[in-house]
């Protein structure tokens, strides 16, 4: 089972995909976690933020999973992948082994979360392309994720309650 954190940076996705990677562990489980700043800072560290490379990014991400799920339970992943054709080929390559998590927030608690300092470089243009704020790299809503969380209202057990039961 591969299952996809997507939402846009700040959100929540990290936190809670550790959160279910660490209790699927716990549980004697096989799992895989794939965090996608750790995967661009070191198997993609040429790579830079334009809409291209965050498709060849993405995709490279999905064909890591599909590689590693015979090996593992499962292969949890968070990474913005802030396309729907991205998302829609991860289902494809994926099938039925596929799970999309949409972890929503609020751009106004993104900015004021801000855990990075990204939002406040980009909003101060410093910063160049940061998905979800430049006009040419949107973050394109999910159309049909199997599940949606909202970090704006739900707390963090909330939402790894509503995560568990889906899984």
């Amino acid at each position: 089972m591969v299952i996809w954190f997507t939402g846009l940076s700040g959100s929540g996705k990290s936190t809670l995909s550790k959160m279910l990677a660490n209790f699927l562990n716990d549980r004697g489980e096989a799992v895989l976690l794939l965090d996608g700043d750790k995967i661009r800072s070191t198997m993609h560290k040429g790579l830079d933020f334009s809409s291209e490379n965050i498709k060849i990014n993405s995709h490279a991400i999905i064909n890591l999973c599909k590689e590693k799920e015979s090996l593992h339970d499962y292969i949890v992943v968070s990474v913005i992948a802030p396309f729907e054709e991205t998302r829609k080929y991860a289902r494809k390559i994926l099938g039925k082994n596929y799970i999309e998590i949409f972890v929503k927030a609020s751009l106004k608690e993104l900015i004021r979360r801000d855990t990075k300092g990204l939002y406040k470089k980009a909003l101060n243009g410093e910063l160049v392309n940061l998905i979800g704020i430049d006009p040419g790299n949107p973050y394109q809503i999910p159309k049909n994720p199997d599940l949606t969380i909202d970090t704006d209202i739900q707390t963090e057990n909330q939402s790894f309650n509503r995560i568990l039961t889906l899984v």
